[in-house]
Order: structure tokens, then C-alpha cells, then sequence
């Protein structure tokens, strides 16, 4: 594996950067999607569509119709009984009668009257007197080309008809370029637009002095007119109220014959016109259905309604179509650089949608007309370019962090091929019994293999001579079927593998035939090539996450990464232990000087040693204490990571409470060495080497003296000896003991002292066997300095009593005795080695201060405990507590 640095390495191998600023190229295509759009509106290429969008929004604002305006229509029942067109016009004239005996506050004769009637001069006549008598018939104007010049011309009523009528109005219609009509102006004319529209002059006819401010689009080219061309103002787009045959319509011939009662026509507008099939001048609208067009006098009572409604629907002029179609295309501009993906296309949608309401509300609410087709182009275009143009910069970004991880080294490199799967099997035959391996491919056929014996682990082909057993063979499968490992096992007799030996074998083969790093399949699709070297680099790292977090759970110091701001970024669990949180979750986000208040450090603060790491990047080493007595070293270092510049520091926290109680021990030790051993042996050597000792001491005095250091030091000694002896113990030599006659011995050990004190030893042993695992000599020798110091503390003729019982599982052994007691401020140390108890003149007591140590040492060993009771002048209550042999019950 290769060990170098990985900062090293990315400095070695530096990658050269390809970068589109995404913001530029996506400014780019705004702007030719604006110039799209511009040049739609200004062309008009796709006005169908926008008339198409209009037609379903007229469609949807359907509106009654008025009551006060009818249509007498010349339809085929009129045609069938009065007979063919034309009819005379006695016959009109009757009509004009008629209507305005009823009342009718203006009639429309929607039939041009341009020459007379040759005949019946009587008949023209009759019908000027007609409408003459009446005052409120409003004749038609029309534009015809009636020769073969193609000159337009102003087609009039006769001029004696025209003088008689109380208005005149053009009735021309506007067809769009797909045959259907939309619009209307206002005011037309040859030269210059001089005449109204005939629902205009019915309305300046009802309304005198009315109507002289028009709505619609003007035209800027009025002044400009010429002679023989026509010329219009005030246009307007048409709100139909409602599809052919929705104004109220009374037959012609009905009104004749008075069939219509003279009520439906009082104080109505009241239109005459051809509503027959191959008779009326019908043209197809919006809200036409199939086959179904309207007829002009039908067209006419819709202006007339729209007019009096004030709902003419004018189109939004040019500008401002521009401005409103720029700043629709301008919002995915601004907005889809600061989305997320996923909410991109969604939002183009939502921009759709806005469009078509902004339309409709400007139709339904204003009266404005905005084609909305240029703008949806736009909008519609944008998307695909911002996701073809992010897609890009995406491969491209790819392609340069593709190209930062390929030089950079592998993030974890197991086994990359035959030799090194050798080398690691070399190693585990050191610390697991098989003696040869091979390793085959998935047909069998060997790849590589070590063979020391003779066998030829099944190798297809091979001799079946001597085959060896199959219990000794063990194949482990490679995974995806790829081949397997095979081993060979010791010869019979020979150690076995464990199942924790075959768990470390499999895993081994898992990371054997985990592939390091392979080409992509070869695609005709840059992308999917890209996206799975992608997902190999997303793999690689998460191993590496996944590796460093193993690791850092797994080490036995705590680890803590602290950010510039003191923020915990990364912790271990041993950390959060160390620091008596619950759990590394609890240390996540959290605040160094927080963390670390109950850990106090020697010889400094907190805050000095922060500041010497982080602004002074200094390596520190300290020691410090937990409240419950926990030493720990902190080892604090400054961190810096190249590529980004950033600086933290990390800490590692080790538990050295052990370690300092080893050092304090070795000091008790070198001091008892030093001090309480050498002092016996000292006083013996002096004793003996003193001249005059013959002429002051008598022989048996002498001897007495010798015996008595002589003892002491040999006491101090076995004391010493015995601690260590229990401090080195092991399990592996624990044997099943009955704890019972331990207990005997013990007491049988102590009773020569206690009689020569004159001390009663009693027994209340409840139980006649306890068995448990353990050293019975290091359990009687941890009794018999209980009883030893019960009886050193005890007074003459008082009692020292050993009770045993057997309470939840364990032994529970306890020595009390009558004796002064030991102070509270004692009892806390008492346990401790080289550790006297003082009496109440403040001397401290004969004893190596070695014997309670020993007891507190064996309990641990046996994974029981000590316990001390006492108050001064009371005596003391030793119990020690050993966990019995759960194969064994006790005995009662």
C-alpha cells in the first residue's frame, strides 16, 4: 500500500481546472430567448396559437342576453310565406310601422337600400316615408368593389332614403387571416373614418351627444389618409356573449301578422336582418360551433351589448406587450440559478401557469388583450436550455473532480492482486494452524498456491490417489462466485480453527475479492460513464468514512477535533467516556470549554493552553483529573488542513489512572524498601556490631533483641511478598475450593494470638459448604490478617467473632470486633498500601500497613469486595464478599 501523504500527493499531481461560470452562459440564453420571443411578437409567426388561446378564453365568458334589444329575423319561414327575396319594400315599410307603433326606441334595418325599386317607384316612397315617420331607423353603410378596377367605394342608402333615416353606420367586419372575425373598428371610411359602426351610431342615436369618446386602438396613421383607401380607428376585439342564436329573435313574417304582441318590442333595439341559410351575410366567431355561423345582425346586437357594457376588448399595444413578455422571460432568469434541481421544473411550470393567468386576469378583469404565445415559447424553451447548460457544467465538474480523485491514493487498498494476497497469507499461518492454501478461479483452475506437503488440495485433474480427508479441506467461497480459497488444515491431532479464526479467514476473503478501482462499462453515454465512476469515487470515500470511523470507535484514547470557534466536530465514544458525557452524539456541536469544566488540568488553565495551541500552534502534553479521581493526559496539537487553510486543533485524551497508581505504588514500594524494611534490619545490624552490647545486655537479652528484629523484618518481607503474590494472580489457577473450611483454617490459625491476649474467638458459620473458584490460600491468608488485626486492636478479654453466610449468590464472610474503632477520616485510605490507622493520641499503630491491601487485592481478584463499618469506641466490621460457583449450590 502506498503510504504517502495524501496532501503530498495532490501537490505532486496538480489538476488543471475547467470551470464554466454557469451564471454567464445561462445570461447568454435569456438573452436569445428574449430575442426570440421579440421577434415572434414583431413578426406575429405565431398568431394562430395566440388566437387559438383567445377563442378557449372567449368560449368561458359566456353572459346573458339583454332583454331590451331583439332580432326580427328574415329566416326561411319568412322567405316560404311572404315569397322570394328580394320583397318589396311596401313591405318593409310595413314593418317600420308596426315597430314603431310598438314602441321600439330604435330600429336597425341591418339591409341595404342602395337603389331603387324599379318596378314599384311607389314602394321606395313608402318606405322613406316610413322611416322618415319613424325617427329612429339606422340604416347601414357598406364597401364594395363594384367594378373591374377593384376601386373601393362608399355604398349609401338612396339619398333620399339616407336623408330620411335618423343614422347611418358601416357594417363591415374584420376577418382574421384564419377566416373568422374577432374585431371590429369603430370608425371607417374611404379617406378618412368618417363613419360609425352601426351598433355606434345606434347608441350616439339613444344617447344624444353620447359616445363621441371611443374605446379601441387608435390608429397613428389617421391624418395620413389618402383618397380611395379605407380608413379605420378604434379598433376593438369583439366579446361575443354567447354562441349563434343566443339574442332573443322574433320571425320576420310574425311580426306582420302581429303574431309578436307589440310588448316585446316597447322600449327595445330592435335589429332587422337575414338570418336564412344562403340569404345572411354569416361569418364564423370564436364562439361559433362547427357549421354554426353567425349572422351580421346577430353580430351587430353583440357590439351593441358589448359597447353599452363597456367590455370591448382592446389588444395591449406593442410596448407594452414587449415589456410584459421581458419580464416574464426575466423571472427564470433570476430564479432557476438559486433553486435546487428538483424544483426547477416545477417551477416552470408554475411560470407556464403565470403566464396564462396574467392573460386571462388582463382579459376578464381590464378588458386587455395580451397574446401570451411568445412569452410561453420563451418559457418554455428555458428549460431545457438551463438543464442542458447545468447538465454541462455538472459533466464537466465531474470531469475535474474525477480527475482530483484519480491522483489522489486510493482510499483503502487491501489486496490488489496475487502477490499480496500471498503476503497476507503468509502472516495469518503465523497466528492460525493451516498449512498449505491455493487460490482457483471460478472453473477450479488454480491462480496461485503454496503447497509444502504432497497434497494437491483437489486440484481437477490431479491423481485420486490418497486423497485427503475432506474434514481437513476448508474452502471459503470468494464472493459474486468469483473462485474460493481452499486450505489445508493440521494432520489429525493438530489444533483446530476456531470459529473466531474462521470469522478473521472469511473476512479476509471478503477484502480480498473486493475490486479496488475498475473502468466503467464501455457506454455510447458520456453520463452514465461518468456517474459510475462517480459512485466508485462516492464508495471509496464512504470506505474511507467508514475505515476512520471504525477506527476512531475503536481506539482506547478519546479523540476530539475542535474547530476554529471551539466547536466539537468530530468525537469518539472513548472521549465522551473519558469526559463522563453518555455518548459521542452528546459531544457532536458542542463547546470545548464546556465539555472539559470538570476536568482540571496541572499547572495551567484551559484557556492559556487553548490560546497556546491555536494562536500560537504550539504541541502541548498535561495532565489533568476528573472529579471522580480519573487522570488523564491530554496531548493537545494544532491542525491545519492545506487545501482549504482552515485551522482547529485536535485533542487526545488517554486514561493514565493506572499508570499513575503504579508509579505511586513503585514510590510506596521504594519508601517501604527504603524506610519500613531497612529500619529492622538496620537496628539488628547495629545491635550486633556494638562493643559494649556484651557488658549491657545478658545473653538472653541479646538473643531476645536479635529474635525481635529479626521477625519484624521477616514479617515485613512475607507481608510484601504475599501482596505481590496477590497482585500477580491469575484465574487460570483458581481452583474449586470450599470457602467453609477456609474459614476454619483461619480461625484455627489466629487462636494461639487470641489466647495469648486473652481474647474469645467465636464462630457463626451458618452453612456447611460454600464452593466458589479461587486461590485458598490467598483467601485464607486475606481472613487470617482480619482476624490478626482484630486481635492486635482488640482490648484483653474481649471477643472477636467470624460470621459466614450466604446472601444473593455470594459469601459473605465478616470479623467484628470490640476494639477503639477507626476514624472516619481513615476509613478512606485505610485500603491502601503502606497505610497505618493512628490511635487516639494521634500515634500511628504498630503493622506494615501492608495486610488490609492484601485483603482489598484478593477480594478484587476473586471479583468480590470489602467493606469496613466502625465508628470510634465501637470496634470494626471487616466483610469480605466472594461471588459462589454457580455449578455448585451451597450447603445448609
Amino acid at each position: 500500500m502506498d503510504a504517502t501523504p495524501i496532501a503530498e500527493k495532490v501537490e505532486k499531481a496538480p489538476v488543471k481546472r475547467r470551470i464554466i461560470w454557469l451564471p454567464t452562459g445561462w445570461a447568454l440564453i435569456s438573452i436569445l430567448l428574449a430575442g426570440l420571443s421579440l421577434s415572434l411578437i414583431h413578426t406575429d409567426w405565431l398568431w394562430r396559437w395566440d388566437q387559438l388561446l383567445y377563442d378557449s378564453q372567449l368560449n368561458l365568458w359566456s353572459r346573458p342576453a339583454p332583454d331590451d334589444i331583439v332580432i326580427v329575423a328574415i329566416d326561411t319561414q319568412s322567405l316560404s310565406r311572404i315569397g322570394r327575396w328580394p320583397w318589396s319594400r311596401k313591405v318593409h315599410a310595413e314593418l317600420i310601422r308596426r315597430l314603431t307603433e310598438a314602441g321600439a326606441k330604435a330600429i336597425v334595418l341591418d339591409i341595404l337600400f342602395a337603389e331603387a325599386e324599379e318596378p314599384s317607384p311607389d314602394a321606395d316612397n313608402s318606405l322613406i316615408a316610413a322611416v322618415a315617420a319613424s325617427g329612429r331607423v339606422v340604416l347601414p353603410v357598406v364597401f364594395e368593389q363594384p367594378g373591374p378596377e377593384g376601386r373601393l367605394v362608399e355604398t349609401l342608402p338612396m339619398p333620399a332614403l339616407s336623408r330620411a333615416a335618423a343614422a347611418l353606420g358601416h357594417v363591415h367586419i374584420d376577418l382574421d387571416p384564419d377566416g373568422i372575425a374577432r374585431r371590429v373598428h369603430l370608425k371607417e371610411g374611404l379617406g378618412s373614418p368618417r363613419w360609425p359602426s352601426l351598433g355606434v351610431a345606434v347608441l350616439r342615436l339613444l344617447d344624444s351627444g353620447g359616445w363621441q369618446q371611443l374605446p379601441g386602438m387608435r390608429n397613428p396613421d389617421v391624418a395620413l389618409g389618402a383618397e380611395g383607401n379605407i380608413i379605420r380607428d378604434h379598433q376593438i376585439l369583439l366579446p361575443f356573449a354567447g354562441p349563434p342564436g343566443h339574442f332573443n329573435r322574433v320571425s320576420y313574417v310574425d311580426v306582420l301578422n302581429e303574431k309578436a304582441g307589440a310588448e316585446r318590442f316597447r322600449d327595445k333595439i330592435v335589429l332587422v336582418g337575414a338570418t336564412a341559410t344562403g340569404l345572411s351575410d354569416s361569418l364564423p366567431t370564436p364562439v361559433s360551433g362547427w357549421n354554426q355561423p353567425m349572422a351580421g345582425v346577430e353580430i351587430n346586437a353583440n357590439l351593441i351589448d358589448a359597447l353599452r357594457r363597456g367590455i370591448a376588448i382592446e389588444s395591449v399595444e406593442m410596448r407594452w406587450t414587449i415589456l410584459l413578455t421581458l419580464l416574464l422571460l426575466a423571472l427564470p432568469y433570476l430564479l432557476y440559478p438559486r433553486l435546487k434541481p428538483r424544483y426547477v421544473l416545477m417551477t416552470s411550470a408554475s411560470l407556464l401557469l403565470v403566464t396564462l393567468m396574467l392573460s386571462a386576469l388582463l382579459l376578464h378583469l381590464f378588458k386587455f388583450w395580451f397574446a401570451p404565445v411568445p412569452a410561453l415559447v420563451g418559457l418554455l424553451l428555458g428549460y431545457p436550455l438551463w438543464s442542458l447548460l447545468r447538465l454541462e457544467h455538472t459533466v464537466r465538474y465531474f470531469e475535474q473532480e474525477l480527475e482530483r480523485l484519480h491522483a489522489e491514493p486510493r482510499a483503502v487498498s487491501f489486496y490488489d492482486g496475487s502477490p499480496e494476497v500471498a503476503k497476507g497469507l503468509s502472516f495469518l499461518q503465523h497466528i492460525i494452524p493451516f498449512n498449505d492454501w491455493a487460490l482457483r478461479d471460478a472453473s477450479g483452475r488454480s491462480i496461485d498456491a503454496d503447497l509444502h506437503s504432497d497434497a494437491n488440495l483437489g486440484e481437477p485433474g490431479s491423481s485420486d490417489t490418497d486423497p485427503p480427508p475432506p474434514c481437513h479441506l476448508l474452502r471459503l467461497p470468494l464472493p459474486g462466485n468469483q473462485g474460493s480459497l481452499e486450505l489445508r488444515l493440521p494432520h489429525a491431532g493438530g489444533q483446530s480453527v476456531s470459529a473466531e479464526a474462521l470469522n478473521l479467514l472469511h473476512e479476509f476473503v471478503r477484502q480480498m475479492a473486493a475490486p479496488a478501482r475498475t473502468e466503467p462499462r464501455n457506454t455510447v453515454e458520456l453520463i452514465e460513464k461518468q456517474i459510475q465512476q462517480v459512485q466508485q469515487a462516492v464508495a471509496e470515500m464512504r470506505s474511507m468514512r467508514g475505515l476512520i470511523s471504525d477506527t476512531l470507535r475503536q481506539m482506547l484514547d478519546g479523540i476530539l477535533v475542535i474547530n476554529p470557534g471551539g466547536q466539537v466536530v468530530m468525537a469518539n465514544g472513548q472521549a465522551a467516556r473519558l469526559l463522563g458525557l453518555g455518548s459521542e452524539r452528546s459531544l457532536a456541536g458542542s463547546r470545548i470549554l464546556q465539555i472539559t469544566a470538570n476536568l482540571q488540568l496541572q499547572g495551567s488553565s484551559w484557556e492559556q493552553a487553548l490560546r497556546s495551541v491555536l494562536v500560537e500552534q504550539q504541541t502541548l502534553s498535561l495532565e489533568g483529573q476528573m472529579p471522580e479521581g480519573k487522570e488523564l493526559l491530554i496531548q493537545m496539537s494544532p491542525l491545519s488542513l492545506t487545501q482549504g487553510n482552515l485551522h482547529g486543533m485536535i485533542i487526545i485524551l488517554s486514561d493514565i489512572t493506572q499508570l499513575k497508581q503504579s508509579e505511586r505504588k513503585r514510590t510506596q514500594t521504594i519508601n517501604f524498601l527504603s524506610h519500613d524494611l531497612r529500619s529492622p534490619i538496620t537496628s539488628l545490624l547495629s545491635l550486633v556490631q556494638w562493643k559494649d552490647g556484651a557488658d549491657l545486655f545478658t545473653h538472653e537479652e541479646m538473643t531476645r533483641r536479635v529474635e525481635h528484629y529479626a521477625r519484624k523484618a521477616l514479617g515485613l518481607a512475607d507481608s510484601f511478598l504475599q501482596l505481590a503474590r496477590a497482585e500477580n494472580s491469575d484465574q487460570s489457577g483458581f481452583h474449586e475450593t470450599d470457602f467453609v473450611s477456609i474459614a476454619h483454617n483461619a480461625v484455627d490459625e489466629a487462636f494461639a494470638e487470641a489466647r495469648s491476649k486473652e481474647i474469645r474467638l467465636i464462630r457463626t458459620i451458618e452453612v456447611d459448604e460454600a464452593w466458589l473458584k479461587g486461590d485458598a490460600g490467598l483467601l485464607e491468608r486475606a481472613l487470617t490478617n482480619l482476624l490478626e488485626n482484630a486481635i492486635r486492636y482488640s482490648p484483653a478479654g474481649s471477643t472477636v467473632e467470624l460470621s459466614l453466610d450466604i446472601n444473593e449468590g455470594e459469601i459473605e464472610c465478616c470479623i467484628r470486633d470490640q476494639g477503639e474503632g477507626i476514624r472516619s477520616e481513615d476509613q478512606q485510605r485505610i485500603f491502601d498500601p503502606f497505610q497505618r490507622t493512628q490511635d487516639s493520641n494521634s500515634h500511628h499503630k504498630r503493622g506494615s500497613g501492608l495486610g488490609l491491601s492484601f485483603v482489598m487485592v484478593v477480594a478484587e481478584k476473586h471479583h468480590g469486595s470489602v467493606s469496613l463499618e466502625s465508628k470510634p469506641g465501637q470496634g470494626s466490621s471487616f466483610c469480605l464478599r466472594i461471588p459462589l460457583d454457580p455449578e455448585k449450590k451451597p450447603s445448609v
